[in-house]
C-alpha cells in the first residue's frame, strides 16, 4: 500500500467494523522508504510530503528530463578490490549516492514516482479522518488540498525549448496535451514532447523561459 498505484481501501463512515479494522491495520503499518530510508506508516505521512522524486526519467547524457540535474557518476576505487576482503563490503558504497529529486512527495517503498492518480479523496477515508488528523493535522499536511490527500507537490511542467506539444498530466490525473503556442505553462507532470515536425524530444534542457 505503500508503493504508487496502490491505494488504501476506501472506508467510508458506512463500512463496517471489518472493513475498517483492516484498513487502519494497513495504515498503522511500519514501512521503510525506498528513497530515504526512513521508518514511516501511511497514518502519519499521507500528504505530508516528507520525501522528493524525480517525477521525469533519466536522458542518455544522464541528466533528469525534469530538473536538468545531473546523476553522480559511478567512480572506480583501485584499492576497492583489496579493501572488500578485509571489511566484508560494510564501508564501501558500490551503489552511486542518489541526487535528491526535485518533487516533494510521501514516502514510498518503490522506486517509481507517484503522480496526481494517486491522490485520494478524504470521503474515502472518512472512517480513518479522527485518527489521520490526531496524528498529523490537515491543515499541515502540505498535500492537503480541497478535498484531496496529494501524494507528490502539484508543479509547472517542463517545456524543452523547441516543443511544439508537450503530453502530461494533469492536477485531477488526467493526460492532456499543451500547445506550447499557449501563454500559460499549465501544472502536472510531463510524459512526452514532440517538436513541430513531431519528432520526440530527448533531451529537455534547457527548457523553455518562462515569459
Amino acid at each position: 500500500m505503500a508503493r504508487p498505484g496502490n491505494r488504501l481501501p476506501s472506508v467510508t463512515l458506512y463500512a463496517n467494523q471489518k472493513e475498517v479494522k483492516n484498513a487502519f491495520d494497513i495504515a498503522t503499518k511500519s514501512w521503510i522508504c525506498h528513497t530515504c530510508n526512513r521508518q514511516f506508516s501511511l497514518l502519519e505521512s499521507m500528504g505530508v510530503l516528507n520525501c522528493w522524486q524525480h517525477p521525469g526519467f533519466v536522458q542518455e547524457d544522464g541528466v533528469w528530463s525534469c530538473c536538468g540535474v545531473k546523476m553522480n557518476p559511478a567512480r572506480w576505487v583501485k584499492n576497492y578490490p583489496v579493501l572488500r576482503m578485509y571489511d566484508a563490503g560494510t564501508h564501501c558504497r558500490e551503489t552511486v549516492v542518489r541526487v535528491r529529486g526535485c518533487q516533494k512527495c510521501d514516502h514510498k517503498t518503490s522506486d517509481e514516482p507517484f503522480t496526481h492518480k494517486d491522490a485520494q479523496p478524504i470521503a474515502e477515508l472518512s472512517a480513518l479522518l479522527p485518527f489521520l488528523n490526531k496524528e498529523f493535522p490537515f491543515i499541515l499536511r502540505s498535500g492537503f488540498d480541497d478535498g484531496l490527500l496529494r501524494r507528490c507537490a502539484t508543479r509547472r511542467i517542463v517545456v524543452p525549448q523547441r516543443a511544439a506539444e508537450v503530453e502530461y498530466q494533469d492536477d485531477s490525473g488526467n493526460v492532456t496535451t499543451y500547445d506550447t503556442n499557449e501563454e500559460e505553462v499549465p501544472n502536472g507532470i510531463e510524459i512526452s514532447a514532440v517538436d513541430e515536425e513531431e519528432n520526440e524530444i530527448r533531451i529537455w534542457w534547457p527548457q523553455r523561459e518562462l515569459e
